[in-house]
Parts: structure tokens; C-alpha cells; sequence
């Protein structure tokens, strides 16, 4: 089994390639964006996407490379997005969002958690356990292909890693036409109730200042929440790939979709968005671009 995995082809199925040139254009638009708002900035993602492309393209790097190199050029055009949003210099939204969930729930949901869960200042176990769960996000884009890959080959990989691409872009392509600013900031702004960003504080009891503020890659990506996304598409990828038996990777993803309410990081229309990306890109990818049994490249295992 692990002989015929080896031989499997790299990434050279028509989908696959496809993706990736939407990249490249994705990436060269977004690096548009600065310029057109006069804040100018060097598109030092088009030079990375070059280098890693090029490097993709020498014939004796073996597939096992091309893969990660193929992953590292489609998690670097969305990240080309990521500070995208502070060369923006109309009006942040946040008003509006407020006033629909206090028409919604009578209450707003983030200033009812903590007035209940975080009466006093001091962090409670469930704090430290909250601030763990929110790192983790930025352990699933590298997680959810390498497992696959692992447990189910490299064509299950290309799928996982589009999906945690698809995601990731449709995202952060939001974070610039929509800016919400999240709960924490919009108290500081004078437009929220009085919210602590409890989560958020109380990892920064066991990380470094550096690691803690990497963790907020835009502090104006309120909407959609990637935190409750990107989850919920890993447990529709995890069910897809293998089965009931993935059914627990509904507790975390429920754990985290909870603690960014109730530290302050999203409002629950976030969550609600970030679940319908999760799903759509699910769908995308798995129902309409790369469906079961279409996605492995040319060539083959003959030779094995």
C-alpha cells in the first residue's frame, strides 16, 4: 500500500494547475491594491510565488518536494491579502453588526459571556484552555493536508490543500471589501460595550509578545471568522475522507466557534459567514472541481 502512495503521480492533473494560475493572478491583482489606494508596497509576494514557481518547475526536484512547494505557493496568495486591509482609509464597519445582533438576541452575545464566565478580572482554566484552542487555527492549513497526505495519499492532499486555499482567498478577499472590526477593537473605538479580549490576553501569558501578535494577521478580519470556517471545513473534509469515525472533530470546532464570541474576537454573525465559506468551500472543491475519482494526474502506477 505505502509502495503504490510513493508512486502515485505529483500534481499534474488539470484542476490542480488551474488552481494555481488562478493563484498567480489572485496574487498579482491583490498587489495592485496599495498602489491603487496610493499607500504604494513592494509586492514582495510576487517575488516569493516566482521563486517558489520556478523552483517548482525544475524536472529532477522529485514529487514528494512539489508537493509542499505547490502548498507553499497557494498559502502565499492569500497571504498576500493580509495587510492589505490597513491601506484602507474610508470608514470600518461595526455599527451596523452591533445594532442587527442586539435586534437578533435582545443581548449582545459576547457582553452576556463574560458578564457570566469572566465576572472578575482573574483568567479561570477554561481562559488558558480557550487561548490554546485559538492558536490552533494557524495549525490547520499545514495539519489538514500533511494528515492526508499521510493517511490518505497525495491525491487527498491536493484536495485538502485547494480547500484550505479556496477558503483562506475567498476570506481574506472579504477582510478588504468588507473591513469589520471586531468587538475588542470596536470597544476601544468607543462603539462596543466594555469587552475584554480575554482569550487573546490570556495567551499571551504563555507566549512571546511576537508569537501573541502573529496571531491577529488583520485586526480589521472580523467577517467571515476563519476561526469557525476553516474548523468546520476540516470536519466536513475529515467526514468525506474517513468517515463517522471523524465525527469528534466536531468538539474543538464547536470549542472555537465559542471562545471567539466569548473572547471578543468575532461577533456571532461572523460565525454564522465563516460557516457557509466552510461549507462552500467544502463543496466547491469536493462536489464541482475535484470529485471523487477525477483528480489523479496522468501516468499512473504502471511501473510499480
Amino acid at each position: 500500500m505505502r509502495r503504490n502512495l510513493l508512486c502515485l503521480p505529483g500534481i499534474e492533473d488539470r484542476s490542480y494547475r488551474l488552481i494555481l494560475a488562478v493563484c498567480g493572478v489572485y496574487s498579482a491583482a491583490v498587489s495592485l491594491i496599495p498602489f491603487v489606494r496610493l499607500v504604494p508596497r513592494f509586492p514582495i509576494q510576487l517575488l516569493i510565488f516566482g521563486a517558489l514557481y520556478a523552483l517548482y518547475l525544475c524536472r529532477p526536484l522529485p514529487d514528494a518536494a512539489k508537493r509542499w512547494l505547490y502548498y507553499l505557493m497557494l498559502t502565499g496568495s492569500y497571504q498576500a491579502l493580509r495587510f492589505v486591509v490597513s491601506t484602507r482609509f474610508d470608514p470600518f464597519h461595526g455599527p451596523g453588526v452591533t445594532e442587527l445582533e442586539q435586534r437578533i438576541f435582545g443581548v449582545l452575545p459576547t457582553v452576556w459571556l463574560q458578564s457570566v464566565l469572566h465576572p472578575t478580572p482573574a483568567f479561570r482554566w477554561y481562559d488558558y484552555a480557550f487561548a490554546v484552542l485559538h492558536a490552533s487555527l494557524f495549525a490547520f492549513p499545514l495539519l489538514l493536508p500533511g494528515v492526508l497526505l499521510w493517511r490518505k495519499g497525495p491525491d487527498a492532499m491536493k484536495r485538502g490543500s485547494a480547500a484550505v486555499t479556496l477558503i483562506s482567498m475567498a476570506g481574506y478577499l472579504t477582510y478588504v471589501l468588507f473591513p469589520l472590526t471586531p468587538p475588542w477593537m470596536a470597544n476601544l473605538e468607543g462603539a462596543f460595550p466594555e469587552v475584554q479580549r480575554i482569550v487573546f490576553d490570556a495567551m499571551g501569558r504563555f507566549t512571546s509578545d511576537w508569537l501573541q501578535g502573529a496571531f491577529q494577521p488583520s485586526p480589521r478580519g472580523a467577517m467571515p471568522s476563519l476561526h469557525a470556517g476553516l474548523p468546520f471545513m476540516t470536519l466536513l473534509v475529515a467526514l468525506h475522507e474517513f468517515g463517522r469515525r471523524a465525527a469528534w472533530v466536531a468538539l474543538p470546532v464547536a470549542a472555537i466557534c465559542f471562545e471567539v464570541v466569548y473572547g471578543a474576537e468575532h461577533y456571532v454573525i461572523d460565525i454564522m459567514a465563516g460557516l457557509v465559506y466552510g461549507f462552500a468551500a467544502y463543496a466547491i472543491v469536493y462536489r464541482v472541481l475535484m470529485p471523487d475519482g477525477t483528480i489523479r494526474g496522468r501516468g499512473g502506477c504502471d511501473a510499480c
